[in-house]
């Protein structure tokens, strides 16, 4: 991340979020959801988010080149890499393939300047296609076999993880509608459950069952693709009452060492991410006395008996009776948080600390660019700048202006970080800035 400096072999970072979609396996049911092609164009933009994790000398290839006033204004902050300055996928064409697998397609020498002499791929996850963009690129990129990366991002491997390590663990693995409906009988005798697909993406994987009426028509919906010869993998898993959430980043190493990284509070909505903040040191040393850490350590280890190495980051719970649910879901990969660890490192040298969060505006005027938006934030005194004591750093672009129209009114999102001197100094700089986009009559939702 920015404060390294040194010596060290400089590295292309790259990646697809919502990798989930790129381990599931061929003919798997899926729960109903509706369509979203313009979130997925946001969702294929969000690789600019990955620049935190650049030292100067790196470099970041993103499927879209980054926005040239974006830039600047990261250049301005210190944030220096190399970047692409043409299209991973010319024209759109390739949607359906991953970062990875643009790069894997295209011949080296149409990278060539933005990539160093030597140095190692750091993918945000490692998906198919990740070791063969390394080869056709010419970098280093130790991984893991992608079997063992696909097996411990599940859901079941979670399940199974807390009967390893004797946790409490709410969890029901089915494997067909019938077993679907008779644990799903079950559990609901007892409250509320969620059905989770093993493979599922956040805020989408998740499915809040609270009545008969529900439960049957999820088991006819499992039974109906099963009967087109599709299998099914839910875990079931009992509604905690949940107080609030946070998560843990580490990282285990080829040789087994497990280093902490961060720890950031959760604000997720409908099961979805919606905001990290840093968390209150007598929350740390909570964590350290019910021994949380040594939980994590443990958890690496035996992630690592089980082949992987690589980062991690854990979700984990509080309840309202005051106990913690450690251990919710394992995702083996980089994280929303880790960028927001990334964030932190930067922002601590000016005694400052942020909250990540996205905003998303539904109706967004035809033609609108994000020089427009980056202008009046600046005019406006929201926009963080080099010795001003907090403000709204603008982390994306593209994810705004994706689905641009000439002529008609599209959808974008925007993701932010509010810094200040503490949480509540920081969430005031994105009132502000709320209230700026109500003063532009933009439309927006927290």
């Amino acid at each position: 991340m920015r404060p390294e400096r040194g010596t060290a072999l400089p590295r292309v970072h790259c990646g697809s979020f919502e990798a989930e979609q790129f381990w599931r396996p061929e003919g798997l049911v899926k729960l109903p959801g509706l369509p979203d092609p313009a979130g997925r164009r946001m969702v294929s933009a969000m690789d600019e988010l990955l620049f935190p994790f650049c030292r100067e000398g790196d470099t970041l290839l993103t499927r879209r080149p980054m926005n040239a006033a974006h830039l600047q204004y990261l250049a301005e902050l210190g944030f220096t890499f190399r970047h692409n300055r043409l299209p991973l996928d010319e024209d759109g064409a390739n949607p359906h393939l991953s970062v990875p697998e643009l790069l894997a397609a295209l011949p080296r020498s149409d990278l060539a300047e933005w990539l160093p002499g030597e140095g190692t791929l750091e993918p945000f996850a490692v998906i198919p296609g990740t070791e063969e963009a390394a080869r056709v690129l010419g970098l280093n990129c130790p991984v893991p076999p992608m079997e063992v990366i696909t097996r411990v991002n599940t859901k079941v491997y979670s399940a199974e993880m807390r009967d390893r390590l004797g946790l409490r663990n709410p969890a029901v693995t089915v494997r067909s509608s019938g077993e679907l409906a008779a644990a799903g009988r079950a559990l609901l005798a007892e409250g509320p459950f969620l059905i989770k697909d093993n493979y599922g993406v956040s805020g989408q994987g998740n499915l809040l069952i609270d009545s008969e009426g529900m439960l049957e028509r999820i088991t006819a919906h499992t039974a109906g693709q099963e009967n087109k010869g599709k299998r099914t993998e839910y875990v079931l898993e009992t509604l905690l009452p949940k107080a609030y959430d946070f998560s843990c980043q580490f990282h285990v190493g080829e040789e087994g060492s497990v280093r902490i990284l961060s720890v950031q509070r959760l604000a997720n909505s409908e099961f979805a991410y919606q905001e990290s903040y840093t968390p209150e040191p007598l929350f740390l040393e909570e964590l350290e006395e019910r021994r949380y850490f040594g939980l994590m350590e443990s958890i690496g280890r035996e992630l690592h008996r089980d082949g992987y190495f690589g980062h991690v980051c854990i979700d984990s719970m509080g309840l309202a009776d005051g106990e913690l649910a450690p251990l919710v879901e394992i995702n083996a990969r980089k994280s929303m948080s880790l960028i927001k660890h990334g964030l932190d490192q930067f922002l601590q040298e000016a005694g400052l600390q942020g909250n990540l969060r996205s905003c998303t505006l539904p109706s967004l005027p035809p033609g609108l660019v994000f020089e427009d938006l980056l202008a009046v934030m600046d005019r406006e005194g929201v926009l963080y700048r080099p010795g001003r004591d907090g403000g709204v750093l603008p982390l994306t672009a593209n994810t705004l202006t994706v689905n641009r129209s000439a002529d008609h009114p599209f959808k974008g999102r925007l993701y932010i970080c509010s810094a200040g001197r503490d949480r509540e100094h920081g969430s005031g700089y994105t009132e502000r800035l709320f209230r700026l986009l109500e003063s532009l009559s933009l439309e927006f939702t927290r």
